[in-house]
C-alpha cells in the first residue's frame, strides 16, 4: 500500500487575497489536501500584518505539519536579463551574476538570493550567455522565515511567483507568453522550457485600475464593478439594465484591452528580434476575477494567439472538485510552487 506523503504549505500573498494550498502524494499522484483562499486586510497588506489570520486559517482547515514554502510577491522579487559568461566556461558565474544585478539595483551583492539561468542559444552573443537573474535581499527572505518561526514553523522554500507561475506553461520547447493580470500590476513573461526568458511591466493595466475607472464611469460602488464587467462582457443584464452604461462600460475594456495588448505587441516584437523570428504557441493570462475568461478572449484575439486561463485544473492534481472556478483560478502560483518545491528555489 502506497504511503501518502504531504508537501508543505504553501503560501501566495498576492494582489486582493491570501491564497494557501497543501498537496499530497500517494504513490505517483499530487491530490489536494488542503486549501484556502481569503481576503487580504488590503491589496498592500505585508506578511507581518497577515501572519495570524493565516496561522488560524492553517488551524482550521486542516494544514499538515510545519514545512511552509512562500511565493516571493514580485515586488519584492528583481530581475533582469544580463550577458554572462556561459556556464560551461568554469566562470564563477553567480558571483558575476550578483555583482551585476548589486551594482544595477544598488545592493550588496553577499546581501541577495539569486536565481539564474541561460536562455535559448538564438539569444546569445559571441562569448557570453544573455541570462535571466532574479534575486532578492536577504532581509526579505530573513524577515519571512522569522515571522513563522517564531510561531514554531519551519519555512524550507521561498521562490519568486514568477517561476511558480511559469510551471503552468509545462516544459515543452514552444514559447509561450504568460500575462500575469494582477490587482495592482499587470506583467508580460515569456516561457519557453519551463523557463522565464522575458519579463515587463505593463504600467496601468491592472485589475484595480479598470474596476475604479469602470464604477466611476457609471457612478457605482467599485464593489459592483466585477458584476458590470461581467454584464458588459457577456450581455448580460444583471447590474447595468441601461444600454448606454452597457456601451460606456464596454468602451472602457475596450481601451483597457487595446493598452494592454499594445504593449504587449511590443514585447513580442522585441522577442522576435531577439529570438530570431521565433513566435509564441499561445497566451495564458493568470487572473483571479470572474472576467478573466473573458478578457483572455479578448486579449487573445488581439494578439492573434490562442488563449486561456491559467488553473489549478492545469496541472497533474487530483480531487480538485470541492474548489470552486474562481479559486482555482486564484491558487494556480500555489500550486506550481508545490509541484516545484525540490528545486529551482531559495
Amino acid at each position: 500500500m502506497s504511503r501518502t506523503r504531504f508537501g508543505p504549505i504553501a503560501i501566495d500573498l498576492h494582489g486582493a487575497f491570501v491564497r494557501m494550498l497543501q498537496l499530497a502524494r500517494t504513490g505517483a499522484e499530487h491530490h489536494v489536501h488542503a486549501w484556502s483562499v481569503f481576503p487580504r486586510l488590503d491589496s498592500k497588506s505585508e506578511l507581518a500584518s497577515e501572519i495570524h489570520r493565516i496561522l488560524g486559517v492553517i488551524d482550521r482547515r486542516g494544514f499538515n505539519g510545519r514545512a511552509l514554502a512562500i511565493c516571493l510577491p514580485d515586488e519584492h522579487v528583481l530581475s533582469a536579463v544580463l550577458d554572462l559568461p556561459p556556464a560551461k566556461s568554469g566562470a564563477p558565474v553567480q558571483s558575476i551574476a550578483g555583482a551585476e544585478i548589486g551594482r544595477m539595483f544598488k545592493h550588496a551583492p553577499d546581501q541577495l538570493e539569486l536565481a539564474c539561468w541561460e536562455l535559448p542559444a538564438a539569444s546569445r552573443q559571441a562569448g557570453a550567455a544573455a541570462s535571466m537573474v532574479m534575486a532578492c535581499p536577504h532581509n526579505v527572505t530573513d524577515q519571512c522565515a522569522q515571522l513563522f518561526e517564531a510561531h514554531d514553523f519551519d519555512l524550507r522554500v521561498v521562490e519568486p511567483r514568477a517561476m511558480s507561475l511559469a510551471r503552468v506553461c509545462g516544459i515543452a520547447d514552444e514559447m509561450q507568453v504568460l500575462i500575469a493580470l494582477g490587482w495592482n500590476q499587470t506583467r508580460f513573461y515569456a516561457v519557453c522550457s519551463g523557463a522565464i526568458v522575458l519579463e515587463r511591466v505593463i504600467e496601468n493595466a491592472d485589475l484595480q485600475t479598470l474596476h475604479r475607472v469602470v464604477a466611476g464611469t457609471i457612478g457605482l460602488d467599485t464593489d459592483l464593478a466585477a458584476t458590470a464587467l461581467k454584464d458588459a462582457l457577456r450581455a448580460e443584464r444583471e447590474l447595468l439594465t441601461d444600454p448606454d452604461a452597457s456601451r460606456e462600460v464596454q468602451d472602457q475594456i475596450r481601451h483597457f484591452v487595446e493598452l494592454l495588448t499594445a504593449e504587449s505587441l511590443t514585447a513580442l516584437s522585441y522577442l522576435s528580434r531577439r529570438f530570431a523570428g521565433r513566435k509564441p504557441a499561445r497566451l495564458l493570462l493568470a487572473c483571479d476575477g470572474e472576467e478573466a475568461p473573458d478578457l483572455a478572449r479578448e486579449i487573445g484575439q488581439k494578439l492573434a494567439l490562442d488563449a486561456r486561463v491559467c488553473s489549478i485544473a492545469d496541472y497533474p492534481i487530483t480531487d480538485l472538485e470541492p474548489i470552486d472556478p474562481a479559486s482555482r483560478r486564484a491558487l494556480a502560483a500555489a500550486a506550481g510552487l508545490c509541484l516545484g518545491h525540490g528545486g529551482g528555489t531559495w
